[in-house]
């Protein structure tokens, strides 16, 4: 028997014993009830309750239900109101949810309870930071820093110290920038406490002390503190030796501050030296010679830099743009020519078109462009160098409408003289005149490029020349290119003829015409979105022909064909604007509401309640809330999208009216004519409404001109002629000829 079990032995038999004693329990027996000595409070139970939330929150959160952990949280807080650590992990999750106003009031709610917790303090000061509170930021900065216990955290005091810094530097106030990073380069300079709490090494804590040290350093510069500035770089060389070399422009850049222009350069020549891949010291080098009339020795020295250090294309590029100042452009142009054989990007083919540009030759950037996309199209054993340099042109061209307003001429005056552009420099031409309101220009190369097409660019080029063709409002011309189109294209979607004869044939009130090519287009789709897109159409071509009883009908018919959400909400927009335009504007009203309810963040619907409630002339505070709801989310969008387009013309042409009908005169106009001057800002609607400002405003003569474009607009519109707008423009055309006379 082992040992443990024979010392154990007899304490059993005298537990045993000792039972009795004690009175042996039944286990049979269900145990007590427990019976508070009161009953419990409303208090009490809204706080167990809250706690039940809470726990239910921590295991959403652990399912990764995030939307659900947040609505037991909110059910948490609003049952116990003082229940610190739940809004503590509600905060993160409005952030992440892009609701920074409830984020902002938990960070309070926290800070209220918790004054002296300083990680609050500085989540709350990077919220005002990013609302643009600069001011309310550094307060709670300084708020936090002072907080009792914060030195014994340096990995959060680090980063408060920095932000700070930061948000001074931000204002230009150089001297406090410099003391709040001070503090933050004094924590790092004793890294142990560091080391525990971060994976950071040593030697990284103090490349960074070393950074903060040389921003310092530059900071004083600004403030034209030299001595100071001296004394932070010193710092910054003593703490990461390795980067000693930079200090010598640092240097260079006291010297050229305090005038000492010669002694300048010498440091830069000895951080040169290093072939520094960032320019900023060259630049500098190039201004000390030319304030020093040394531009003799420019070129030279350039030169041989660029030949010591071959492989730095910024500075090979640096080199080609001083030959172009100093007239060289022959040498200019093998520098170019050169990286366009070795590293071809945008920048380098756009400084090669300015070169070309500034001599008048932009025909030769033309052939090169001619020449690259046709060897890039050519099929090669391994990999074709034409290709990327294909891209680089269009990305060049693509960011400066000057460069590219330029070479569309160039290029129009090529085409009339029957020269040997090749397809896809047409196109490309084409596509540069459409993005610079070239529209005639571009109809032109999209014609050119209908004669030389291939089966996989067919579709582009059909699809290009129809939209310039509806920018010039060319119905007629959209109606010939479709019917060629449904003849000759071999791999072109027929629904995009179909589809835009159908409208083309609306807008020349063919209205039955119109209605048999959309039945015509929605029997013949195959793709289910192609026989939506054709019922969609219907409708709105029983709109334009005010047949608003079939249009209502056919919309309630889809509502109760459509199972898919996005259907539906297309469906009930189709059905409000036709309400809108039957003049059954509660109707409209509740189709709109309906959408906003779904899809809160839809934009169009947005916009189009907005307007419906101004041009009634109600709810005007809420329709301009509407209005510009819409104007931000649409914004946001492009952003998503990374398209630097401009804003929609109709939206800001809703804002201008809402404006107008609150009395904001000078708003309004400003808004208006804003909108007239974008791309889709030729609308008559638009240029009737601005019209409307200047009249009331008393601007008897711009109010005529305006009006008279807006009538010209109308007319350029068939179909829009007998609208009622048109009819009552042009009775306050005659009302305002009459008052002059």
């Amino acid at each position: 028997m082992p040992g443990c079990v024979r010392q154990i032995l007899p304490l059993l038999a005298l537990l045993t014993c000792a039972l009795p004693a004690l009175g042996q329990p039944n286990w049979h027996e269900r145990p007590t009830i427990y019976v508070p000595e009161k009953p419990p409070t409303k208090q009490d139970l809204q706080r167990r309750e809250s706690l039940k939330q809470y726990v239910l929150g921590l295991l959403y959160v652990r399912e990764d239900r995030l939307l659900d952990a947040v609505k037991a949280l909110e059910k948490a807080v609003a049952l116990d109101p003082e229940a610190t650590p739940v809004y503590k992990m509600l905060i993160p999750f409005y952030v992440a949810l892009d609701r920074a106003p409830e984020a902002l009031k938990a960070t309070r709610k926290v800070l209220e309870q918790e004054p002296d917790d300083f990680e609050t303090w500085f989540v709350y000061a990077r919220q005002l930071k990013a609302a643009g509170q600069a001011k309310e930021a550094r307060a709670a900065l300084m708020r936090g820093l002072k907080a009792p216990g914060i030195k014994a955290h340096p990995e959060v005091a680090q980063p408060m110290h920095l932000l700070l810094a930061l948000l001074y530097e931000n204002d230009e106030d150089w001297l406090k920038a410099t003391a709040a990073y001070t503090d933050a380069a004094k924590i790092l300079d004793h890294p142990e406490p560091l080391l525990e709490v971060t994976p950071l090494t040593k030697e990284a804590i103090a490349a960074r002390a070393a950074e903060l040290y040389e921003r310092i350093g530059g900071l004083y510069l600004k403030a034209e503190r030299y001595d100071d500035a001296v004394a932070s770089f010193r710092q910054a060389q003593k703490r990461y030796p390795d980067g000693a070399g930079r200090l010598n422009f640092n240097l260079a850049q006291v010297s050229h501050k305090q005038g000492q222009l010669a002694q300048a350069i010498i440091y830069l020549d000895a951080y040169l030296r290093l072939q520094p891949q960032g320019l900023e010291a060259y630049e500098l080098k190039i201004k000390l010679l030319q304030t020093l009339r040394r531009d003799v020795e420019l070129l030279p020295w350039l030169e041989q830099a660029s030949r010591a250090d071959a492989f730095n294309v910024g500075l090979k590029l640096l080199l080609a743009r001083t030959l172009v100042q100093g007239r060289q452009g022959e040498k200019a142009e093998k520098v170019y020519q050169e990286l366009i054989g070795k590293s071809p990007t945008a920048e380098v083919y756009r400084g090669l078109f300015h070169l070309y540009q500034g001599e008048g030759k932009l025909g030769k950037a033309l052939d090169l462009i001619n020449r690259t996309f046709q060897e890039a199209k050519e099929e090669k054993a391994g990999p074709n160098p034409a290709a990327p340099q294909a891209d680089a042109i269009i990305a060049a061209l693509r960011d400066d409408r000057d460069l590219a307003k330029n070479l569309v001429d160039v290029g129009y005056k090529q085409i009339g003289r029957d020269q040997n552009l090749k397809f896809h420099t047409l196109h490309l031409l084409a596509v540069l005149a459409d993005r610079q309101r070239q529209v005639k220009q571009a109809e032109d190369f999209y014609r050119k490029c209908l004669t030389n097409y291939t089966p996989q660019t067919e579709a582009l080029v059909y699809s290009g020349l129809l939209r310039v063709l509806w920018k010039q409002r060319k119905y007629g011309e959209v109606i010939k290119v479709c019917q060629q189109g449904l003849r000759l294209a071999k791999t072109t979607n027929p629904s995009l003829f179909r589809g835009d004869l159908a409208r083309a044939l609306a807008r020349q009130e063919q209205f039955d015409a119109a209605l048999k090519e959309a039945d015509v287009g929605f029997d013949a789709a195959s793709a289910d979105d192609d026989r939506l897109s054709f019922r969609l159409l219907r409708v709105r071509i029983l709109t334009m022909a005010k047949r608003f009883d079939k249009a209502e009908a056919e919309c309630q018919t889809m509502l109760k064909d459509f199972s898919r959400p996005g259907d539906t909400l297309e469906a009930r927009y189709l059905l409000s604007g036709v309400y809108s335009a039957a003049k059954k504007y509660v109707q409209a009203e509740e189709q709109l509401e309906q959408i906003l309810k779904t899809d809160p963040d839809n934009a169009t619907a947005n916009n189009d309640l907005g307007y419906i409630w101004a041009d009634q002339g109600k709810k005007l505070k809420e329709a301009e809330e509407l209005i510009r709801k819409a104007i931000d989310l649409d914004r946001r969008q492009r952003k998503k999208l990374s398209d630097a387009g401009e804003d929609n013309a109709a939206y800001i042409d809703s804002l201008g009216w809402v404006l107008f009908r609150r009395g904001q005169l000078d708003a309004a106009r400003g808004e208006l004519e804003k909108a007239i001057a974008l791309p889709d800002g030729d609308d008559p609607t638009i240029w009737d409404h601005l019209g409307d400002v200047y009249f009331r405003q008393g601007q008897m003569e711009r109010a005529r001109t305006t009006w008279q474009r807006a009538r010209d607009l109308y007319r350029r519109e068939n179909s829009r002629t007998m609208d009622h707008r048109y009819k009552e423009l042009q009775r306050k055309i005659k009302l305002l000829d009459s008052v002059s006379r």
